[in-house]
């Protein structure tokens, strides 16, 4: 994967998903908003109801709010990800948002991750108001992850359970709804039909929808371990010669300790092979805590984060 594919826009994905031109009347168009562009209008019926729906992406390829603006009396920041084409996503809770951000920068089946991503606005004929819904995060997963959490699988669990030799090949859209478990919209009748509303214009568009709760998703104390050691180190430089070592020590079945001694030796090695991983140059077993036994695969050739292993 190169870095233009981590930056290309919704509107990439909305020409595989659906075709352009559908008729939106111009009594129902939206306009853009300030550093913003129109990325996609649907007409759809869902139902038997006729709903106008509009995407609206930043006119930088980043967040489409920046959430940090003085406003919030709660906690809020920046977290620099190498999966957000190195930039630095803003969060608005600790738990929620920043704990998610840092389980995909480590998760092994994410390949890339946008805060933010953009701003729907569905409009349902016969209806007033207007329903505005501005998603979490849009990740691009390998689609048997994707497939995990259809089934119902946590978010956490199936990083844990996931490993390359499970890989697909192809990609998948997810936008994520990030929830605590004391969000009090989760009790609120108009909220979750937003929220439906929106998984339905996703779906039709061919993306995928989910809710992550906290609870349920991000709390898997097996794998919190090696998900901090390694976003201590995940912004650590590598070289031509580390994929190399890599490579060919993982090839030849290395457990971690081994692979450590031969990037260096702690501390080093073990920061070396933190940021392969998150490159997906290889990807480390998350259970055991970064053992000296833990095991080491090898991501396939040309399904790494910025395609330095292409054949």
């Amino acid at each position: 994967m190169t870095m233009a594919s981590l930056e290309r826009s919704d509107a990439a994905w909305a020409e595989m998903a659906a075709p352009p031109g559908e008729f939106v009347p111009e009594a129902v168009a939206r306009q853009p908003r300030a550093r913003e562009r129109l990325d996609i209008r649907r007409q759809l019926e869902l139902d038997r109801e006729l709903i106008f729906a509009h995407i609206f992406v930043s006119l930088d390829g980043g967040p489409v709010r920046t959430i940090i603006n003085g406003l919030h009396n709660k906690p809020t920041g920046r977290e620099y990800m190498i999966k957000s084409a190195f930039r630095a996503a803003p969060w608005e809770s600790m738990r929620g948002e920043r704990s998610f951000m840092r389980l995909c920068e480590v998760a092994s089946p994410v390949r890339s991750y946008l805060a933010q991503p953009h701003r729907l606005e569905m409009q349902i004929i016969g209806d007033i108001d207007r329903w505005v819904y501005f998603p979490d995060a849009r990740i691009e997963v390998d689609e048997g992850f994707a497939d995990m959490l259809k089934r119902g699988v946590p978010f956490a669990e199936a990083v844990a359970d996931w490993h390359p030799d499970m890989t697909l090949g192809r990609d998948a859209v997810l936008l994520v709804e990030i929830k605590t478990d004391k969000d009090r919209r989760a009790q609120d009748d108009l909220y979750r039909a937003k929220l439906g509303l929106a998984r339905e214009v996703y779906e039709r568009l061919g993306w995928q929808f989910a809710e992550v709760l906290t609870s349920r998703d991000l709390a898997v104390p097996k794998i919190e371990r090696a998900v901090h050691e390694i976003c201590l180190d995940h912004d650590t430089s590598i070289t031509a010669e580390d994929v190399r070592v890599a490579r060919e020590c993982t090839g030849s079945g290395v457990d971690l300790g081994q692979l450590i001694t031969e990037l260096g030796g702690r501390p080093l090695g073990m920061a070396k092979a933190a940021a392969l991983h998150v490159r997906r140059v290889i990807s480390l077993g998350l259970e055991e805590g970064l053992a000296e036994h833990t095991a080491v695969h090898l991501v396939p050739a040309g399904q790494d984060l910025f395609g330095v292993m292409r054949k």
